[in-house]
């Protein structure tokens, strides 16, 4: 299986397997969404996700297939082996809430005050099966704290998906319904936690921005990654982007696109999925994948500041895991100069898919 696989140095890059140790629950897929640094800690981090195919009470399994549970990590990149850094987390919903919840998906970690975890993520209820909600949590490890659901667009909106969280904000994506099947219409946003405003992304130059990653410089400042598609189906290529922000105005600036590998006319689909401070403090990290027809990949992105505040030349360095029966490398997130996200390949007996996650170290 895809999951016993040892580590691996390929091209600059150390590939070591990242998944859940899997005793005494059937899952069969691990899913990395986010990663950060634990306060006060050298080496521990946060990670987030989701494990696909658990088990579930029976009266779910019968309705709804790929049940997702949402999961914490916390400790060192080496350590995923240990099944004591693993907590199991599920949204909570009010008491008098008669809704099953059956799929939660944790996307973002970050340090809450006094050693509390802050996660953001999205969950789905069985009185609205077809509808992700997007949350934000706030408490314990063990998910003994508070759940709150977010509710972009005044309530007009459907498939709300939280991504990453730090410095009182958060960002999103969400749904709201399109003028014609050919019509995408998704919108981009950022959350304030203490007030719980919803702030739409809303820039000319965009058409239908996601935010994934988010990264507070420290005070007012805070820079965003993501991505833009044309609104009309196969209109255009999508680009990455970086934006900063400013949550004192609670305006956007500074916003630049990235083409794959910096083409000057872009033939490929590209979107950042993350974004952290690199190690010297003068730029950014950011987890990217990008497709061009059947071709989809992984990549490893910097881009530093420049003297005037606006944003560099981005440096590219591909990432596949490596395997002859890996099939898709996916980058999710980003700490420091490590990559983790997923890659799809086949069981040892070629009957089944199988999503594993997995740690990227850039070496060179």
């Amino acid at each position: 299986m895809s999951h016993t696989r040892s580590n691996t140095i390929v091209q600059g890059v150390n590939y070591i397997p990242f998944n859940y140790p899997s005793l005494g629950l059937t899952s069969r897929h691990t899913i990395i969404e986010g990663i950060r640094a634990v306060s006060g800690s050298q080496h521990e981090v946060y990670i987030s996700g989701g494990l696909v195919g658990v088990d579930l009470p029976q009266e779910v399994q019968t309705e709804v297939k790929n049940i997702w549970q949402g999961f914490i990590y916390k400790g060192k990149l080496e350590d995923a082996n240990k099944l004591e850094n693993w907590h199991l987390l599920h949204y909570k919903l009010e008491d008098d809430d008669d809704d099953i919840v059956f799929n939660t998906s944790c996307y973002g970690p970050n340090n809450g005050e006094n050693g509390t975890i802050e996660i953001v993520g999205a969950y789905i209820k069985s009185s609205s099966p077809k509808n992700n909600l997007g949350f934000y949590y706030n408490g314990p490890i063990d998910g003994s704290g508070t759940w709150r659901t977010v509710t972009p667009n005044n309530g007009n909106n459907k498939n709300v998906f939280m991504h990453s969280v730090m410095g009182g904000l958060a960002v999103g994506n969400y749904q709201s319904d399109a003028a014609d099947e050919n019509t995408i219409n998704v919108n981009a946003f950022v959350y304030d936690i203490k007030t719980q405003e919803c702030i739409d992304f809303i820039i000319d130059d965009l058409n239908a921005p996601t935010l994934y990653g988010i990264w507070h410089n420290g005070g007012n400042s805070y820079t965003m990654a993501g991505g833009n598609s044309a609104r009309k189906i196969g209109d255009t290529v999508s680009q990455a982007f970086l934006v900063d922000y400013d949550s004192s105005t609670k305006t956007f600036n500074n916003l630049q696109f990235f083409s794959y590998h910096n083409e000057i006319t872009p033939t490929v689909n590209v979107h950042f999925e993350g974004i952290t401070i690199n190690k010297t403090n003068d730029g950014y990290n950011m987890p990217s994948d990008w497709s061009k027809g059947a071709k989809e990949g992984a990549s490893f992105v910097t881009v530093k500041r420049n003297k005037n505040g606006t944003f560099g030349l981005a440096e590219w360095k591909d990432i596949a895991y490596p395997g002859d029966d890996v099939k898709i490398t996916s980058a999710n997130t980003v700490y420091l100069d490590n990559v983790l996200g997923i890659y799809v390949s086949k069981s040892s007996d070629e009957t089944e898919t199988v999503i594993s996650s997995y740690c990227a170290t850039i070496t060179d």
